[in-house]
Parts: C-alpha cells; structure tokens; sequence
C-alpha cells in the first residue's frame, strides 16, 4: 500500500490518556504501517475562501512515558489528504459545528471519518429515535411540566441526559419519590433553558451496559460494563463501572444489522452502539472508544482493522 497521509482532528494530544485513548491507538497503527500522521485541533481549522485549511504539525507517537513527538508547524490544506479523522470528543457545541461545516468543504477525494454532515446531522441521543422499536421508551423536552408527566408513565423511575456530553457526564437517575426530582429536573435543563432525553430507567443496567463497536455497519468488537457487585440496588451510573468479556446476544446482532444501513448512508464509518437489556441507549460517532479494552479481553487489534478499511476504501 502506498503511504498515505492521514490527518487527525482531536483533543489537545497532551491532555489524552494513551491507556484508554482509542484515536492513539489509530495513530500507531496508522504509523506502524508507514502512512504519514498529521495533528491539529478544532481551533486549528480555517477556511481561506473555499480551501479548507489547518495549522498542523506532522506527528510521531511512541508507546511509553513520552508518548508523541511534533514536527514544526506548517499550514496544511486539507484537500492533500488523502484521510482525515475526526476524533474531537464531545461537547458538540457551537465550535464542534463549526468545525464540521469547514470540513465538509474538504473533496471528495479525502476520505473523512466520521462524515461532517453525518456528524452534524445525527446527535448521538437523538438518532436512537429513529429506531423506535429498539429503544426503551424516550422523550426529548426542556419542559419540566412534560418532563414530570413522562416521569410518573415510567412508573417513576427515568433517566434524564444532556444531548451534547460524552461518557456519562451529567446523567441524572431521577425518582418519582425523590424530594429533590424536580430540582434535579430544573438543573438538567437549566431551568427549562436547554432541552435533555429522558429514558425508561432499565433495572437491566445491573447486569451491565454493553458497548458495540461497529466499522461501516459490521460489529467488530464488545465490551461489557459492569457495576460492582452487590450493588445493584443502586442507578449503576452513580457507581464506577469495570469492563468484561462479552459476546454478541442474536437480539443485538438484529440490533446492528437493523442500524447498518443508516450509518452507511450518512458516512458513520466508526460507531459505538451502547445497549441495555437488549436495548439500543446510544449511537456514538464523534470519537467512539473502548478499543483498548476490546482488545486487551480479546487479543484483539481493532486498530489494525480500522486502517485495514482505511487502505482499502483508498484503494477504490
């Protein structure tokens, strides 16, 4: 295979954990191979009329301590690459749609993983509504009021997360006996200020939440999470969470193959489906991760699987 160029938009690189970070992972696969790796941020992109363009620096990474090594910074047009990665976590806020719009201007010719649109256009909450059928009931409000209503259909017990966060992050167990539910419910929306998803509470989440990794439709790998034992009289989200080995259950294999299509038609290349007594939670797509503990409960190297799709879509 002929090097590539392959650019990488991400968090800042000194601020990842190489333990758990899924784009590091990629990168040294991507290095391993002899394709050239490139860095930037989202603050780093600009358009100059319609050329996309970044600050960029040329990168090496290392296993170890020192983990990475930048060359000098360099103005890139990103139309020369010929594979770009979008990697930034969440929030998706007003910067992250911005940054999508900007690479949506990239050619075709560049292969872009996730597709900016697909990114733009699918909230990793929201587009588990287009799969009623495999989702536990679910409600997307700002309204207290309907909030509240929701609560007491789903015999008092519901989960409520914000729309733009990532691994976990503010997710709320809310109880109808709760003296404090609706204060919970005023926080979670910022006083009605911001909408949020409110879910079914699943008792099933003691027996763990599972994490699917999908590449172009096909499941590759899972992880199983599980909450501590004896402790399953409490919302598992409030509890650290440690990791298993897990095999595909024929109702989420109905699951992936169900979703497949929609995550080729909008370019969502690499997703992590998360999944909860057989039901669909979360389609994530900006910066899907746990390849590193796939592969450790595995002797899996999901990375080199990753690439292996890279290089033969660059191939076509």
């Amino acid at each position: 295979m002929p090097c590539l160029k392959i650019g990488f938009v991400m968090d800042p690189i000194e601020a990842i954990r190489t333990e758990v970070d899924s784009t590091y992972l990629i990168m040294l696969e991507s290095q391993r191979r002899g394709h050239e790796i490139f860095y930037m941020t989202v603050p780093d992109l600009y358009l100059h009329t319609q050329t996309p363009m970044a600050t960029s620096r040329a990168i090496r990474v290392f296993r170890g301590k020192e983990y990475f090594r930048l060359g000098d910074e360099t103005l890139l047009c990103l139309n020369d690459l010929d594979v770009l990665f979008m990697r930034k976590d969440p929030p998706f806020d007003m910067d992250y749609c911005i940054a999508t719009l900007i690479l949506s201007m990239v050619h075709t010719k560049t292969l872009v993983i996730n597709s900016p649109q697909g990114l733009r256009d699918c909230n990793e909450k929201v587009s588990v509504l287009r799969f009623p059928e495999l989702i536990p009931e679910t409600i997307v409000s700002r309204q207290i009021s309907v909030l509240q209503k929701f609560l007491q259909e789903m015999n008092g017990e519901m989960i409520v997360k914000p729309l733009d966060k990532s691994y976990g992050r503010k997710i709320l167990y809310v109880h109808k006996n709760d003296s404090n539910a609706n204060t919970l419910l005023e926080m979670a929306t910022k006083e009605e200020s911001r909408f949020v998803m409110a879910q079914r509470y699943l008792h099933e989440a003691a027996q763990g939440d599972k994490r699917i990794i999908l590449l172009n439709g096909e499941p590759i790998g899972a992880v199983l999470w599980l909450p501590p034992q004896n402790s399953f009289d409490r919302p598992p989200i409030r509890i650290p969470w440690h990791e298993a080995k897990t095999e595909l259950t024929e109702r989420e294999c109905v699951v992936c193959r169900t979703i497949a299509p929609f995550l080729k038609k909008n370019g969502l290349y690499l997703a992590g489906i998360d999944m909860i007594g057989g039901c669909l939670i979360e389609i994530n797509i900006t910066s899907p991760t746990c390849l590193h503990e796939i592969n450790a409960l595995n002797q899996d190297c999901l990375e080199s699987k990753v690439i292996d799709f890279v290089e033969e879509e660059c191939r076509k």
